[in-house]
C-alpha cells in the first residue's frame, strides 16, 4: 500500500487527503490546527499537530520512506518554501506543492518541488471554456496546446458513422469514446452510427477544439454569444492568437 504525507490542510490539501483516503492510501497528516485534525478522527490517517515545522521534527514524524508529499500551507508562503526544502533534503521523490503566485512557484521549484499546482487557476482553465461554448461540456488542458474535451455532437452527425463524420480527417480531432445520456464511456467501432444526444470524448489542440465546438453549437442551433470561441482559448492559456 502506498504511503503519502499531507502537510497543511488548506482547501487543496483537504481535497487531496479525501481523494487519497478514497483510493485506499495510507496518509500521514501534519497541520498546526488541532481542531481541524480532530475532524479526521476515525479516518485511516496518522495525524500530528505541529506549530512550527522543522527539518528535525519532520524527520522524527516520518515513519520511513514515503511515496510522496502534498504541501498546502495556505497563504503562509515562507512556511511552504521551508517545508518543500525539508522534504527534498529527506529524499522524498514526489513533492507536490500549492503555489500562491508565479514568484512563489519559482522559489518552490528552486528548493525542490517536483510539481507545482495553482488550484484556482487550473479550475478557471477548466471552467472558462465551458462558458464560451454551449457545445463544450467538459474541458481538460493536458499539456502545451493539447486538451481533452467532451463535446455535444451536432445534429448533422446523427445517423452517420464515425468514418463518415471524419472527426480526425476533417477536424483534426481524435475520437476517444462516445456516450449517450447516463451511459458510461466505452469502446466503439468505426461503423458506429451517431445517435441524437451523443457526447464525444475527443482530444486535440485548443484551436481544433474551439473550431469544432463553434460549428457544433451552430449545428445544434446554439450559436449565440456562448458559441463564439475562436481565438479565446489560446489567449486564455497564454498562446495562439492575441
Amino acid at each position: 500500500m502506498k504511503q503519502f504525507v499531507v502537510i497543511g490542510l488548506g482547501y487543496f490539501g483537504r481535497n487531496v487527503l479525501d481523494e487519497l483516503l478514497e483510493l485506499g492510501a495510507e496518509v500521514l497528516v501534519i497541520d498546526r490546527d488541532r481542531e481541524l485534525l480532530d475532524r479526521y478522527q476515525g479516518r485511516r490517517i496518522s495525524a500530528f499537530a505541529v506549530e512550527a515545522l522543522s527539518e528535525a521534527s519532520l524527520r522524527r514524524i516520518l515513519p520511513g520512506p514515503v511515496d510522496g508529499v502534498v504541501i498546502d500551507m495556505g497563504e503562509r508562503v515562507e512556511s511552504s518554501i521551508l517545508a518543500t526544502s525539508y522534504c527534498r533534503k529527506l529524499g522524498i521523490a514526489q513533492i507536490v506543492v500549492k503555489a500562491e503566485d508565479g514568484e512563489h512557484a519559482e522559489i518552490l521549484e528552486l528548493v525542490g518541488a517536483t510539481r507545482i499546482v495553482f488550484p484556482n487557476r487550473e479550475a478557471a482553465k477548466r471552467v472558462t471554456p465551458l462558458m464560451l461554448s454551449s457545445a463544450l461540456l467538459n474541458y481538460l488542458p493536458v499539456s502545451g496546446k493539447l486538451a481533452i474535451a467532451e463535446i455535444a455532437l451536432p445534429d448533422s452527425c446523427v445517423g452517420r458513422n464515425v468514418l463518415e463524420v471524419g472527426l480526425r480527417k476533417n477536424h483534426g480531432l481524435n475520437l476517444i469514446s462516445v456516450k449517450n445520456g447516463d451511459e458510461d464511456y466505452g469502446p466503439f467501432v468505426p461503423e458506429y452510427a451517431f445517435r441524437p444526444g451523443d457526447v464525444a470524448l475527443v482530444s486535440g489542440t485548443d484551436a481544433q477544439l474551439e473550431a469544432f465546438a463553434a460549428s457544433a453549437g451552430r449545428g445544434n442551433g446554439r450559436a449565440g454569444r456562448r458559441g463564439r470561441t475562436e481565438g479565446r482559448l489560446g489567449k486564455l492559456f497564454g498562446y495562439g492568437r492575441r
